[in-house]
């Protein structure tokens, strides 16, 4: 009953943000309860969180670079499909999908199969909204430092001694010890222990993992963050030290 045209233009008018959901009603459904979602924890925890500035449902063929994950989130302005023009970065991308019943039986196995850290049918959306907020915290601390000139004006240069750009392009290097590891592993599932971009994976896994410890269905009845207290103080220290260099 979702009504894909009337969601995108809430996002547009609202909240400037430029969808193309190309007719997928669950996807514009999904995005639209993350939309919710964050608006609450915003509330909850008095943050001012800048929302992603454009969310595309693509088919695979469309991509100008076939060997990007399924679903993602562009660091810097960039060609990213075939015939459009370049998005500007913390864009987020979804591939097509059939319906949101697909969605969960896939994430519940992989959740079974001790891939990723939630089971929700949301964490795969939330995740890449994370992964835009992320990007922000990023470049609001260092500047963007990129050639885009309208990034620029969005994240101009700081005082810090290295930009976003080469702040992150440091992160996709860094990976955590086999011990640390195997007590990630145990929280977040096997996806956080990659070695590619292992820090901003770890970010997106574990807040999407307390978001979705606290929802009761598509609900926010919980503090997240009370979540990250329940879990182990081994594994407390560990995010902590990712969260620092982040």
């Amino acid at each position: 009953s979702a009504n894909t045209e009337f969601i995108e233009k809430i996002f547009s008018d609202r909240y400037g943000i430029e969808t193309q959901f190309s007719s997928n009603k669950s996807a514009s459904l999904a995005n639209r309860f993350c939309l919710s979602i964050f608006g609450k924890i915003s509330e909850k925890l008095n943050l001012n969180l800048a929302l992603p500035p454009s969310i595309f449902i693509y088919k695979k063929q469309q991509l100008f670079d076939k060997t990007l994950a399924d679903n993602f989130c562009i660091q810097e302005t960039g060609s990213v499909l075939n015939n459009e023009y370049p998005f500007l970065g913390r864009s987020i991308f979804f591939k097509d999908f059939s319906n949101l019943q697909e969605i969960d039986t896939i994430t519940e196995l992989r959740y079974n199969k001790s891939k990723t850290s939630s089971s929700h049918f949301l964490s795969p959306f939330i995740h890449e909204w994370l992964h835009s907020f992320h990007l922000d915290m990023v470049y609001k601390k260092f500047g963007y430092g990129g050639e885009c000139t309208f990034m620029q004006q969005i994240y101009p240069n700081t005082n810090q001694k290295q930009s976003g750009i080469s702040k992150l392009k440091e992160l996709e290097t860094k990976v955590l010890s086999n011990r640390e590891n195997d007590i990630i592993f145990s929280t977040l599932g096997e996806y956080a222990t990659y070695s590619l971009n292992q820090y901003q994976e770890i970010f997106s896994e574990a807040f999407t993992k307390f978001i979705c410890d606290s929802l009761k269905g598509i609900e926010l009845i919980k503090n997240p963050l009370d979540e990250f207290h329940k879990t182990n103080k081994e594994f407390q220290k560990i995010l902590n030290k990712v969260l620092q260099l982040c």
